[in-house]
């Protein structure tokens, strides 16, 4: 007996119903009619012998089996479209293309100086960028949407992973506005941390970066007045401080360094609170244009390092 007859459309309807849990939102998303959606879910279900979906009338939940092509039909969906993007690439004389994560509010001057050297030292291949949250990206990761990504995390949380590249730290700094009568001190104690409103990076944005950042502040105390920002924009962040509704942190020193009028920077005592950031990816035996890329980031980070401050 053969083996089943798959068409590329018909996995993509699956993931999308997969993702979605939902016929209608992912028929939407699609932009096909629900009942064809449905008839072609069946077609693909008759084709391989076997449910993959869970039925009823507000949601849907994948079997098993549905599991674990949901799984396998994501890496053939990113492979056949990255050998789309390759084709599209090669008519413009590229030679490859990276995806890269980026966390959603931003990357840090050593990723840029990265990105900056790779992309110099190879023309050819075409780089990418997705910025999102860190759990997003993880996720991107694994199913090989991305290549690789810039994260965020606790300092050495990384270090046990084979598809981690440390390039730096750093430090956690306070947003004032410049009236605040904390503004005065040099560094700022974490018990007046703990008695004013603190507008927190939303936990959704990376949450062991951000519980680790908490846990630096405040101890293992729950701030007693933590209100999260309605999103992961550092400008966000300190528009709020602006308007009075608390102080705020930032571990961007691009951000720290402007001249912003309305805010200061202060550091926090001792011990001084950091953000670690690095290169991740998943494939053990990464492809070149990967390995290339890795490569340059050891680089630049090892120059980094030696540079005087």
């Amino acid at each position: 007996m053969g083996a089943p007859s798959l068409e590329l459309r018909h996995l993509r309807y699956f993931v999308a119903v997969a993702e979605e849990k939902h016929f209608g939102r992912a028929a939407e998303r699609l932009r096909i009619s629900q009942p064809g959606l449905s008839q072609q879910i069946k077609v693909l279900e008759r084709s391989l012998g076997t449910q993959l979906l869970l039925r009823d009338q507000r949601h849907v939940e994948l079997t098993a089996a549905g599991e674990s092509l949901l799984e396998h039909a994501n890496r053939l969906l990113t492979l056949v479209d990255r050998a789309v993007e390759s084709t599209r690439l090669a008519t413009l004389g590229k030679t490859g293309v990276l995806d890269i994560g980026t966390p959603a509010p931003g990357i840090q001057p050593v990723a840029d100086d990265v990105l900056e050297t790779f992309r110099a030292r190879f023309p050819g291949i075409e780089v990418i960028l997705h910025p999102g949250l860190g759990p997003q990206n993880d996720d991107a990761l694994r199913r090989g949407d991305l290549d690789l990504a810039f994260v965020a995390a606790p300092p050495g949380s990384g270090e046990a992973s084979p598809g981690y590249l440390r390039l730096g730290s750093v430090e956690v700094m306070i947003v004032l506005p410049e009236s605040h009568p904390l503004t005065a001190n040099e560094r700022i104690a974490r018990t007046s941390l703990l008695r004013e409103p603190f507008i927190a990076l939303p936990s959704a944005a990376d949450p062991l970066v951000v519980e680790h950042v908490h846990r630096s502040l405040f101890g293992e105390r729950e701030h007693p007045d933590l209100v999260e920002s309605p999103d992961a924009a550092e400008a966000t962040r300190i528009r709020l401080v602006l308007h009075g509704k608390g102080l705020s942190a930032t571990y961007f020193p691009p951000i720290a360094e402007l001249q912003i009028p309305g805010v200061v920077f202060r550091r926090v005592e001792d011990p001084e609170p950091f953000v670690e950031h690095g290169l991740a990816w998943v494939d053990r035996e990464p492809t070149e244009p990967v390995q290339a890329f890795i490569e340059v980031a050891r680089e630049v980070a090892s120059r980094e390092r030696q540079e005087p401050r």
